[in-house]
């Protein structure tokens, strides 16, 4: 099950210092931010933990939110950094893993099944597959198997929050606000605190309109820590850009995903950006 869009882990040169002048956004929504609270203490968990949390290796997919257990190749990763990883995961599957289905059998003999989704995951960029093989546990039934790759980008991915940890918070913060209803009443004044555009400033109202337009119609959800990336896309010479996941109800009622608009850090805010395209988006 693989992403859609491009990835690059580059230097971590931000301040872990609190951003001054910090946006309107994290003061105004009130309601969204009660169900976005408990990423705010995954992301920081995450981060810091470092030793074992009490909870087991388990991850929850499909509309009956079934449990698998989770297995690591690597079998060095210390009990914080599975559990960091399991979370991750978790985040992804948490409303995208509800269309994940459970599938006997697979094309590599090392498998015995595999977990299988008709969409590509919006939360991973398009370099990295989420974890679908599934191996023999055991007694205890089944495992989905987390390759050493893998591993190894989530381990760079936390070094990487770590460092930039009240930036990697404000995204989660963002995006929480852009979920509730108060994105869709900001004042046209206030669009340019929430919205880059390149060559356009002086329409920025319209385009800042037509952006909240099509968010009415979508759903966003938390990145996953796999989401931010670096990209020469963008006002400086390197960016730092979040994927924001999103869906599209269909009347049909069927669920497209995909990516919203993305957001870049500049000025000490977070900010969707329309560029000459998108990085990581096709």
């Amino acid at each position: 099950m693989k992403g859609n869009g491009g990835f690059a882990f580059g230097k971590t040169g931000f301040s872990d210092k609190p951003a001054e002048n910090a946006p309107s956004y994290l003061q105004e929504y009130n309601g969204m931010r009660a169900q976005f609270f408990f990423l705010a203490v995954f992301v920081t968990t995450m981060l810091r933990v470092s030793h074992c949390i009490g909870q087991s290796n388990v991850v929850f997919y499909g509309v009956n939110t079934n449990a698998i257990a989770v297995t690591f190749v690597d079998t060095n990763l210390s009990v914080s950094a599975r559990a960091s990883i399991v979370g991750d995961l978790q985040l992804c599957l948490q409303e995208w893993g509800k269309g994940t289905q459970f599938r006997l059998g697979a094309d590599d003999p090392a498998f015995v099944a595999h977990l299988y989704n008709p969409d590509i995951t919006p939360h991973y960029p398009e370099t990295i597959d989420y974890p679908a093989n599934v191996v023999s546990n055991g007694t205890a039934g089944f495992a989905l198997q987390i390759p050493k790759t893998l591993s190894d980008v989530y381990t760079n991915a936390f070094a990487f929050a770590s460092a930039n940890s009240n930036i990697v918070a404000a995204a989660y913060d963002f995006v929480a606000f852009v979920a509730s209803t108060n994105f869709v009443h900001i004042l046209s004044n206030s669009l340019p605190d929430y919205i880059i555009f390149k060559n356009v400033q002086s329409n920025i109202v319209v385009c800042g309109a037509q952006t909240i337009l099509s968010k009415m119609s979508q759903k966003v959800y938390p990145p996953s820590i796999l989401g931010f990336y670096y990209s020469t896309e963008g006002p400086s010479a390197t960016n730092l850009w979040v994927r924001i996941p999103q869906s599209v109800s269909s009347y049909g009622g069927t669920v497209a995903w995909g990516v919203f608009p993305s957001a870049i850090w500049h000025e000490n805010k977070w900010k969707f950006c329309i560029w000459d395209r998108i990085p990581g988006v096709p």
